[in-house]
């Protein structure tokens, strides 16, 4: 599924870091609260926590996926420019302006120019690669303990979760109308959350206080015309307090390893001297 910003080409990657950084044992749970296309959630779903949770203020997107997930979504066999337009004005939440806005148009940009005029002889077809897509998406969202919310991040309360944002990046435009996004009151909450949970957070570039924990190169396309790469990074808050379980038993190790050595270095001491 094409999105602006959506790491469906990374989202195996980062699933792997995270979940191996702070594991399904450690925390209550996995909080997603800018899922966007689930292009990191899909990858999550397998890693046996206890529950996920994903959410968007996009409200047309969660109830698409809330709708795939209880098997009520149904497509048509073809949007055309004339309906892709009625849709753009149509009253949300509607699953099917969705599917036009995101999977319809250049980029995965909301509405951003209906795409398939430009196929020309090509043929392809983008709404049943869009179809495709997410038929591909079904499966990993349909476990019991997957939930979707259509709320703003800052409505959660997270406490001992893995959580992983990806907000809009504060250099573009944001995806849809979801209104202004006030990055100074994202990162103060960042630094929140961080005390009680086990937070990462995909960015351009964060607030000295926040570090570079991962990072991979990413093709960006805006429009058929403008495509290019940027360095995914992978940022947690320096002073974050929660505690891991599997850091303590590396460190506990490390000091066993340690004695152990010293342990080792007083016996044969003793051999000499005797």
């Amino acid at each position: 599924m094409k999105y602006l910003g959506g790491k469906h080409g990374i989202g195996k990657l980062i699933a792997n870091f995270i979940s191996m950084k702070c594991p399904p044992n450690e925390v209550n749970g996995y909080l997603e609260p800018f899922c966007g296309s689930l292009g990191v959630f899909k990858n999550m779903t397998d890693k046996e926590y206890k529950k996920y949770i994903a959410s968007d203020k996009q409200e047309d997107l969660i109830l698409l996926w809330k709708k795939l997930q209880e098997n009520k979504l149904k497509l048509p066999d073809n949007i055309s420019e004339e309906e892709y337009n009625r849709l753009k004005t149509a009253k949300s939440p509607n699953a099917l302006k969705a599917v036009a806005g995101f999977g319809l148009s250049f980029g995965g940009k909301y509405f951003a120019g209906y795409s398939q005029k430009w196929a020309g002889k090509s043929g392809r077809n983008f709404l049943d690669e869009f179809k495709n897509s997410i038929e591909k998406i079904k499966p990993h969202i349909q476990q019991k303990n997957v939930v979707f919310y259509n709320k703003s991040y800052d409505d959660f309360h997270p406490k001992n979760m893995l959580v992983y944002c990806d907000p809009p990046y504060k250099s573009t435009q944001g995806y849809s109308a979801t209104g202004e996004f006030n990055s100074e009151l994202f990162w103060e909450t960042m630094r929140k959350w961080s005390k009680d949970n086990c937070v990462f957070i995909s960015e351009e570039s964060a607030p000295s206080d926040f570090k570079v924990v991962w990072r991979r190169k990413k093709r960006r396309t805006l429009d058929s015309t403008s495509r290019f790469y940027k360095e995914e990074k992978i940022y947690m808050y320096r002073g974050s307090t929660h505690k891991s379980k599997s850091k303590s038993k590396s460190k506990n190790n490390k000091n066993n390893k340690t004695n152990k050595n010293n342990r080792n270095k007083t016996s044969n001491k003793t051999r000499k001297q005797k």
